[in-house]
């Protein structure tokens, strides 16, 4: 019985995303006069081979591959900062013993209350004093979550053992050794989890590289689905292609998502 309700809200959760493959299966026609489709239609190599030979904009360099090319820097870079900045600002509110520790936590959490969209303009001029606009840097560095990462290492660095960090103390580590020897290992399998949510963050940011990218080498592929447009068989190709770098990079961290909840559940 268990097995069979997971089953079905497996299958319930799964619906939409079979419905979008059966789409980009049918043609241009069929999909704006009947919406999504069901079952597997007989277009599918013609619109994704339609995918594969885009060429748009004044230069001709919006294609499909330069858009996910761009998409996948943006997403590695600000789910590589998130996870390495997140870790490094837990581990010096925990370990370092600073006066004002627990107000600096709550000044970060605070941040969350505060998205990307809601700091726009001010973000923007930053952005272009510094020489950023149209660059990879300029997307990446505004969108790091590091509010959500530092409070799972703060969480997970709370829950260490004092005689762990005694013993290290006794050995002669000096603050970068612990680090690099214990922290880190000690937290692969919460970092990997951290990775991928900032990496769906990076990868789905729509709004920001709209705003700050005008060159369309830069364009993105949550770029390219509006500019391709959804009601239609191509656009449901590459609707569907846009889901194969996140589903592989949580097949890859499979094991790191369902190690940190437990390790999340165990710390609460």
């Amino acid at each position: 019985c268990n097995h069979m309700i997971l089953l079905c809200g497996t299958l319930f959760l799964m619906f939409p995303v079979l419905m979008l493959v059966a789409s980009s299966t049918h043609s241009s026609a069929v999909i704006a006069l009947d919406g999504l489709q069901v079952w597997p239609g007989v277009h599918a190599v013609e619109n994704y081979a339609r995918v594969g030979e885009l060429q748009a904009g004044f230069t001709d360099q919006i294609t499909a591959w330069a858009m996910l090319r761009n998409s996948l820097i943006i997403a590695t870079g600000v789910a590589g900062l998130t996870t390495l900045v997140s870790l490094m600002a837990a581990y010096a509110l925990v370990f370092f013993r600073l006066p004002a520790a627990g107000f600096l936590f709550w000044l970060t959490m605070v941040t969350l209350l505060l998205p990307l969209e809601s700091r726009f303009i001010t973000t923007f001029q930053v952005a272009a004093t510094l020489g950023l606009v149209n660059t990879f840097a300029g997307m990446i560095l505004p969108a790091l979550a590091i509010a959500l990462g530092t409070l799972f290492f703060r969480q997970l660095f709370l829950s260490f053992p004092v005689e762990l960090v005694e013993a290290a103390r006794l050995d002669g580590a000096g603050p970068l050794r612990f680090f690099a020897d214990f922290v880190v290992p000690l937290s692969r399998h919460r970092g990997g989890a951290i990775f991928v949510v900032a990496f769906m963050i990076g990868w789905n940011q729509y709004l920001w590289p709209l705003r700050l990218s005008t060159d369309e080498s830069r364009y993105t592929v949550m770029r390219g689905l509006r500019l391709i447009g959804l009601e239609s068989g191509p656009g449901m190709a590459l609707a569907v292609l846009t889901l194969l770098p996140p589903l592989v990079l949580v097949l890859l961290f499979q094991r790191a998502l369902q190690n940190a909840l437990a390790d999340w559940k165990a710390t609460q």
